[in-house]
Order: structure tokens, then sequence, then C-alpha cells
């Protein structure tokens, strides 16, 4: 997958194109059948995939009080649309610039740079000047602009239209099992191994600190079972969201003790992917109880996997 952080015009290399616009935040199961329509459709024409979506949500720009925490990374979301199978990537800043586009010129944009035959939206997809531009104004102006608006239905679970906010309240109201349902896949943060205060070493359990910007979401503060993605490998771990408040320490991070593994990985990216909760967090009066406590969630754990 061609992965570009600006607008490339591709129009004279590749015809034919399909373009996909939407945030997709998450990449779930919603955003997948209009992402799979678009490769198919790809792929009766010969041509590229593209999906054209944004590095920032645009509510941070346009109005940032009512900008949503988002629930994956440009790395993780990166991750998912090419193991989808999309040919190019065009994830782009969105700007003031963009938040001024009239949707005319912002189809005129995407004609002149990438050429598309075909442009896929989903049912709620909006574009251009105070949201001004709908699937329906898509369709109007498609034979303006040469291309054919695709417009799949919405995507449904358990009676309900499964969206980016469905996703972020079961995340955000620890129903974790529910949001991985809805993404169709585990719920994923990612960061850089931090230093950290070296207790889980000094302890025997060795964890990795990762510092996650409170631009993203974090599932409640718990313990966790996770598999964790280093370097194209993946292993099992168990993570701690929250604060340790056995030392006292307020600042939220996430802890991962990743199993049979000893490596120094200090600036490492890792991905971090929820499976299921083990407990919640508590506070430990002695470090006898939380090590007993930690030998514990690791054969949880470890039989949570061989299950």
């Amino acid at each position: 997958m061609l992965v570009y952080s600006h607008i490339v015009n591709i129009a004279e290399k590749y015809k034919n194109n399909v373009v996909v616009l939407g945030t997709f935040d998450g990449v779930h199961i919603g955003h997948q059948k209009i992402i799979k329509r678009a490769i198919e459709l790809a792929q009766q024409i010969g041509g590229k995939s593209i999906v054209f979506t944004f590095s920032n949500h645009p509510l941070e720009i346009i109005a940032p009080e009512r900008a949503p925490k988002r629930i994956s990374t440009n790395v993780g979301k990166e991750h998912d649309l090419e193991a989808l199978g999309i040919d190019i990537l065009m994830n782009i800043p969105f700007t003031q610039k963009f938040a001024d586009i009239s949707p005319s010129n912002f189809l005129k944009l995407l004609k002149d740079n990438l050429s598309p035959k075909y442009i896929v939206v989903g049912p709620n997809c909006t574009f251009g000047y105070k949201g001004e531009g709908t699937p329906q104004f898509l369709r109007d102006m498609a034979s303006k602009y040469g291309f054919i608006a695709e417009i799949p239905q919405a995507a449904y679970m358990h009676n309900k239209i499964i969206s980016s906010s469905r996703v972020r309240h079961a995340i955000a109201d620890g129903e974790l099992e529910l949001a991985n349902e809805l993404l169709g896949h585990p719920f994923t943060i990612a960061g850089k191994v931090e230093h950290g205060e070296h207790r889980g070493h000094q302890l025997g359990v060795p964890t990795a600190n990762v510092y996650v910007s409170d631009k993203y979401l974090l599932p409640p503060d718990g313990v966790y079972i996770v598999t964790v993605t280093l370097a194209g490998k993946r292993y099992e771990g168990v993570a701690n969201v929250g604060d340790n408040p056995t030392f006292n320490i307020v600042s939220r991070r996430v802890e991962v003790n990743i199993l049979d593994f000893n490596q120094n990985i200090y600036g490492e990216v890792i991905q971090i992917h929820f499976l299921k909760k083990l407990r919640d967090e508590k506070k430990f009066y002695s470090i006898d109880e939380l090590l007993s406590q930690m030998k514990n969630d690791i054969k949880n754990t470890k039989e949570y996997f061989i299950r």
C-alpha cells in the first residue's frame, strides 16, 4: 500500500480509480463494508482503490471543544487499511482550508488529483464547508465531474447502526467485548515505550510503559489480557491501565508485561491489542500482596491463551 501524508496528483499515473471517503476512526465493521465495496469495484474496472481520509479528526479544527477522543492512531489506521487490501492511502491533515472548501471544489480537487471513476461514501458521510456535501449531493454532482457515486447501506449489529460514536461509548463504558465485536478486531492503542520508574523490573515482572496522548481513547482503569505487536511479531501480555495507586502515581498510563519476554525495547513503537478485562485496578498495601496478584494475573492470562 502506498501511503501519502499530503495530496499527490496521481491522475496521470493511475486511471480508473475508486476513491472512498471517510474519517475511518477505528476502521470498524461499518467502515470495512464501505472499503471492501471500493476494493471490489476497483478490481472490477482494473483500477486502484484509494482511501482519502484525515490524520486528525475534523472537529479538532472546527470545534475543538466537541472533538471526540480518537479510537485509533494513524499507525493503527494504516495497518488496518493495508490489511483490508487498499492500494493507496492519502491520510491528510485536516486544516482550516479543508473546513472552508465548498463541496463542489472538494469534488473538483478529487477529480483533478485522483481521477475517480467511482466515489464511495457511507450513508452518513459529509464533506466540504459545514458538512454541506452529502451522499445526495455526491449523486447530484456525479455526472458533472465524471464519476459514479456509490453509497452502500449502513451496517447494523444488534439492531443498531455501527458507528465510531457507538464504539467510543462501548470502550468508555467498559464494554470491551461489544467494542471489539463492533470493530471486527481488538481495540488497539499504539505508542512508544518510555522509561518508567523501573519498579516492575525491580520486582521481577518487567513492564513496558506506554504514554498515550489525551487525544486518544483508553478503556477504564483495570488489568487486561492483551497481545502486543512489536516489529511485526505478536506476543501475549497483561496490561494495566490507570495511575498505579499502590505507588501513588497520578498520571494515567498503560503498563504491559509481555509474557516470557526480556528484551530492551525502550524507544520502540508497540501496538497493544485489548482482548478481555481481568479485574479492576486496586491499591495494594504491601509489595508481597501486589506481587501475588501480578503472578495470579499472569497465570490467568496464560490459561486464557491455552483455551
